[in-house]
Parts: C-alpha cells; structure tokens; sequence
C-alpha cells in the first residue's frame, strides 16, 4: 500500500460566543473544509482489486457522532458531503468506506462540515481557547489488515470561546411606594416596597451592581436624593440589598467601582436581584410628594 501527499485540515472557527441556557445537541458554529484533488493530486493504492477501507480516526468520548474537546461542554461533530458519483458516502463520522481499488485513487469532491455542538455545561474556567486534533484523521488500509494503515490527513480545530455573559431583563423599573404620615418616620425610615432587578446568565459570573443617583451623580452616600418634581423635605429614599442599605457610586461596569456591590453568582438561566426601596427622615419632614430616581450598571465578572 502506498500514498502519494498528506495534508493537514486547519479549520480555525475565530471568536464563537456560546448562548446563555442552551440545549444540549444546539449547534453553535459549522464550517467546510473542500477536497477536490484530481489527479494530480492526492492519491492512494493498496494494489489492484484489493478491498480498501477508509476510516476517520475521530478521537475522544462522544455520543451521537459528537467528540469531546478541550473545552467540557463543546464538542466536534463531522458530517460528509460527498459526490455519491465517486462512491464515497455522506453521513455523520465515523463513516467506513470499502471499496475495490484497480489503481490509484484520488479524493474528488469530497466536502465536510466541521461543527461545534454543544454537549453540556460550558466550563471556560480553564482555558477559552478550544482545540481538537487528529493525527491523523482520514487514513486508509486493505479491509483484511495485511497492510499498516496510511494516514492521508489530519484535522486540526480552534476556536476562542468568548467568555460567559449576562443579559438583563429588567431595563427599568417603576417601584409605587406607599403614602405614609410623617410620623411613620420617627424611628428613621418608612414605607418599604420590595422589587426585583432580573438577569439571565450562563453559570457561574459573578453578578456586581453599581447603583447611581440620577439626580445627583456625585452622591456616594446611601441616601437617594429627591428628583425633580418632589414636594416633600426632609426625606429621601434608600434602597437596600438585604438588611444593608446600597450606597450609590458612578455609572460604571468597571471591575472595583466605586460602591460597587455584589449580588450573587449566577447558577444559570433567570436570576433575581431582590432589593427594597423605602423613605428615609433626613431632616424635618414636611409632607408633599416623593420622587427619586436610580439607574443601575451591572458588571459581569
């Protein structure tokens, strides 16, 4: 048996995003690798009227035609396309083809689809950079193994795997709070109205909110300042995480903001971030309406 060339497949998938919540088996990116060497070109002979067999040496655990890459949850999955006029199949990987050779042999119009498929949770705490190599890949051997096999090609996959991300699903929110005497602010605060802000995120970023004051961008303390519009003095507004009430800081998703706080890490899918909004006595109370308003910047870590 013998061979004439041998090439390696490169198939680089550039920056590949991985969606938050995705199912099992969805394909994330497909790409084609082309071959059409006729003669001259790439050829192969195990001798005249011998059966030939040609596998590929996909590598790795896999289910369903899918192979596991350096990456847990992303797999490679191969399908030919092939000219059925030259006998060669199309199907999934592994494909074994047998058939008589009289001469040598050429690959003609033989096209593959390169895929990455998810397989599970997607762990990019080790590395971003995805890659799966086979050395070789296609090879070729007479059927009854009287000869070693002949590597034709090999296959070689990266791809950078961007980083988990969040998406949020609350861009504003009205929070109505409750009339209240002034009295009720005796004891400091009053009137307390829970909400949520909500964020879709794949498993495990760390979630972090920078809440700022609309109204008074510089404030850094905890209370929200009235927005215009408001009537009433001698109050305010705080909005707390739990017990501790938040304090306000600049709008920015820059890692270690100013007042930057975290809110939990994600375990995948919706996530609500329970807050409570309620009156807080700065001075003298005189009563009139209440307006105040915050945005808030979440930072995906």
């Amino acid at each position: 048996m013998k061979g004439l060339g041998f090439n390696v497949a490169n198939v680089d998938f550039g920056s590949v995003t991985v969606p938050a919540n995705v199912a099992v088996g969805t394909l994330i990116k497909s790409t084609g690798v082309f071959y059409n060497t006729i003669n001259p070109g790439q050829q192969f002979w195990c001798g005249a009227s011998v059966p030939t067999t040609l596998s590929f040496q996909m590598s790795g655990t896999g289910a369903a035609g899918v192979y596991a890459t350096n990456i847990p949850g992303i797999g490679i999955k191969i399908l030919t396309f092939a000219n059925t006029g030259y006998g060669i199949p199309s199907g999934t990987m592994p494909v074994v083809w047998t058939w008589n050779t009289s001469g040598p042999y050429y690959f003609q119009n033989m096209s593959f689809a390169i895929q990455l498929v998810v397989t599970g949770p997607v762990d990019l705490s080790a590395t971003t950079a995805l890659s799966y190599n086979v050395n070789p890949w296609l090879a070729i051997q007479p059927t009854d193994g009287s000869a070693a096999p002949l590597a034709v090609s090999g296959l070689a996959v990266t791809a950078t795997i961007v980083p988990r991300t969040c998406s949020v699903t609350t861009s504003a929110v009205d929070v109505p709070l409750p009339t209240v005497n002034p009295g009720n602010l005796n004891t400091g605060s009053a009137g307390a109205k829970q909400f949520n802000l909500g964020v879709n995120c794949t498993q495990g970023v760390t979630v972090k909110v920078t809440l700022t004051d609309a109204s008074n961008v510089s404030n850094v303390s905890t209370t929200l300042s009235l927005a215009p519009g408001s009537t009433a003095t001698g109050v305010g507004l705080q909005i707390l995480f739990g017990s501790t009430p938040i304090a306000f800081g600049p709008d920015s998703a820059v890692a270690g903001n100013m007042n930057q706080w975290t809110a939990g890490t994600a375990a995948g899918g919706p996530m609500n971030i329970p807050l409570t909004v309620q009156y807080i006595r700065t001075g003298t109370v005189n009563p009139g309406t209440v307006k105040g308003l915050a945005t808030f910047t979440m930072s995906y870590q």
